[in-house]
């Protein structure tokens, strides 16, 4: 490797190297000059990496142009001086002043060769009088360089070896034997230098030998995108273990140009079905499947990936999958039955990576079709309609039933028959599937299970927000059951009957929990007949989901509901909840006598907005069953005291199967005729903890 450099300093006719005025003693030693005239001195340095003694015998062309301008924002290079040799270029050279250009080649551009090599060097300089201009000129290497090498294994085990390097776009043996391409023939490891004509920047090359059984060996390939100044080597490796196959590394050496870039390419292990193609993708019924993993040198690392884990088949404990090692270069490896019976229904890539000591590196991918159930995802629930779909892979026609079992964690099998939607793929549409569950399910044929079995958690069921009441917070005289108005869902009668004063809020925040709770508060409510100078009405202590609307005198304006986005069919409603059902002692708009009413219910509504009652008209009363838009419900009234923390869940009767809610109603109270002022002001009821079953 050469690098040359030609350094040029410039200078005015009255300078020589390094002033910019001059005594006249160093005037008088200047080559006299013509007026408007410059000199050009140069001191030449060509230095070569290894072989500096012979760098100035190489030929040699240093040419020196002149620009001149056309007016016209274009300029012409005129030739004003040229040497040949480095001999021939004086110390002074006279220029006028101008824009200059200096060209300088060294070495012979030949298309192929393996001991011409060729360099370049050009730059623009500038005569100024009264000024030093200092050049530093590099020459760089034009050719592409390649070297080849031949591992001892190729000298070993083939003869009659050669690789030919040429210049072409693709590989072409044809081409380069004829000559139609710049070529070089290598038996022996050197290196060659190849000028890359314009256009072109692909290196290909052909191998060719003869092992021992007397078979041909050959192998082709190219280097795309190459560069000057960058050394390529191409290094053969013939590879007994790897069933008598060529490896080729290439790389790629940049320190001609004093780069740290590097390129390798390694042998690489191999991998091989024992008695059937890699490339086929297999329908796996039964049996076992042997692969053969060969390497150059010791393998370091061996892997299977499959959707279960990746395996390190170089470790223990792999089920079902056997691993025999033939040499520290050579494996077998052994998928049973067992390994195949954990695979999901379905296609599967099975995927092998394999390391050496010597740095190659094998991948290796095999596809199998495995009957069984297949992987379900949410989308193929419909929790609203209770109602799922699974298939599964099934190969062919079976003669007998193909059925998709499905159940609950230890739970009786239920079957539905499945039928073939495509090729080897059978759908089953099952029901009773519920928000919440987890549910395992497998393929049957003729009533035996096949396969892995799968399982799926479906989503769990949308929940009332704010039901364990644990936040409260006090605006004005009333007490609110939420944090901020922002996040009510909740709604008191406490904003109409606080008009009195804070003494008279219906429903407050209690620290009497239910049993077990996790929480701090529990929502206690309690009817009173809040009365001034005489005026007043009683007033039921109460919790629903909507909001208390405003009041219009001594009446009430109440908005049953809020919006619910349901994600799946309820079952009911569950709650902890104790009372007391005191005797009614004050009546309004009916006659009432006996124990005062607790009434709970809930409500699943298609409607377009709340409903509104007025306590003033009974006609807006709310009737949980025969209310219009009422999709589903469940009512409990009960004129029973239960002194203790109580769990109780309300089972849902659905009038319409088909339409589906968008409104939530439930409503806990303590005084039953509340609507028509009527009641105990001796009832009260804890509620804690309520949600929806699914």
């Amino acid at each position: 490797m050469i690098n040359r450099t030609i350094r040029l300093y410039i200078t005015c006719a009255f300078c020589l190297l390094a002033a910019v005025s001059c005594t006249k003693t160093e005037e008088e030693q200047l080559p006299a000059m013509g007026e408007g005239e410059g000199v050009l001195a140069m001191s030449m340095n060509i230095r070569s990496e290894g072989s500096a003694g012979d760098a100035g015998t190489e030929p040699f062309t240093m040419r020196i142009y002149k620009y001149s301008n056309n007016g016209d924002g274009t300029r012409d290079k005129g030739l004003v001086r040229k040497y040949t040799s480095q001999a021939e270029v004086p110390q002074y050279i006279w220029l006028l002043e101008g824009d200059y250009c200096v060209n300088v080649q060294v070495g012979e551009s030949v298309d192929a060769s393996f001991d011409q090599k060729y360099y370049v060097g050009e730059e623009d300089f500038q005569i100024i009088p009264q000024k030093i201009a200092e050049i530093d000129l590099e020459c760089t290497m034009q050719n592409i360089p390649v070297a080849v090498e031949f591992d001892s294994t190729v000298e070993e085990k083939l003869t009659g070896y050669r690789a030919l390097v040429y210049v072409a776009d693709e590989p072409d043996l044809q081409a380069a034997e004829s000559g139609t391409v710049s070529a070089l023939e290598y038996d022996s490891p050197k290196t060659g230098y190849f000028m890359m004509p314009e256009g072109h920047t692909t290196i290909c090359w052909n191998f060719e030998a003869t092992n021992s059984e007397q078979s041909p060996v050959s192998l082709e390939g190219k280097i795309e995108d190459v560069k000057p100044m960058t050394l390529y080597t191409l290094k053969f490796t013939y590879s007994k273990d790897a069933g008598g196959s060529l490896a080729i590394s290439a790389t790629v050496d940049t320190s001609v140009d004093h780069r740290d870039d590097i390129i390798s390419f390694s042998p690489d292990p191999v991998v091989k079905g024992d008695g059937f193609d890699m490339k086929e993708s297999h329908n796996y019924v039964d049996g076992e499947r042997t692969y053969v993993i060969t390497a150059l040198d010791i393998i370091s690392k061996l892997s299977l990936t499959d959707e279960n884990a990746v395996w390190d088949l170089l470790s223990d404990n792999h089920p079902g999958i056997n691993v025999t090692e033939v040499s520290g270069k050579e494996y077998r490896v052994t998928l049973t039955a067992e390994y195949f019976n954990s695979l999901s229904g379905g296609s599967h890539d099975l995927v092998f990576n394999i390391s050496d000591a010597n740095g190659g590196n094998g991948y290796a991918a095999v596809t199998y079709g495995v009957q069984g159930a297949m992987p379900a995802s949410a989308d193929d629930c419909d929790l609203w309609n209770n109602a799922g779909t699974f298939t599964a892979t099934v190969f062919g026609s079976p003669a007998e039933k193909v059925e998709i079992g499905y159940r609950e964690a230890d739970g009786e099998w239920t079957m539905t028959e499945a039928s073939p939607i495509a090729e080897n793929t059978y759908s089953a549409e099952v029901s009773g599937i519920s928000a919440g569950r987890t549910y395992e399910y497998a393929l049957f044929i003729g009533s035996v299970q096949t396969g892995r079995s799968k399982s799926i958690k479906t989503a769990e069921g949308a929940q009332i927000p704010g039901a364990g009441f644990e936040n409260w917070m006090q605006s004005g005289a009333a007490w609110y059951p939420f944090s901020s108005f922002a996040e009510a869902f909740w709604g008191t009668g406490n904003p109409g009957a606080t008009t009195l004063g804070a003494d008279y809020n219906l429903t407050i925040s209690s620290s009497d929990v239910r049993p077990g709770s996790s929480g701090s508060s529990s929502a206690y409510m309690k009817s009173n007949f809040p009365s001034m100078v005489g005026i007043g009405k009683f007033a039921a202590g109460n919790i629903f989901v909507g909001e208390f609307a405003g009041t219009q005198g001594t009446n009430g304006l109440v908005d049953f509901g809020r919006p619910f986005e349901f994600t799946a069919r309820p079952t009911g409603l569950k709650f902890w909840y104790k009372s007391n059902c005191g005797v009614i002692n004050k009546t309004g708009n009916i006659s009432a006598s006996g124990n005062d009413m607790t009434k709970i219910f809930v409500c699943l509504c298609n409607w377009s907005a709340p409903h509104r009652v007025d306590t003033s008209n009974s006609g807006t009363f709310f009737d949980p069953v025969n209310a219009e838009g009422v999709i589903a419900y469940a009512v409990l009234e009960s004129t029973e005291s239960v002194p203790d923390w109580t769990e109780k869940t309300l089972t849902l009767t659905y009038k319409d199967n088909e339409t589906k809610p968008n409104y939530l109603v439930v409503t806990f109270t303590c005084s039953g005729y509340g609507d028509y002022f009527t009641g105990s002001t001796d009832s009260w009821m804890y509620v804690d903890d309520v949600e929806l079953t699914y």
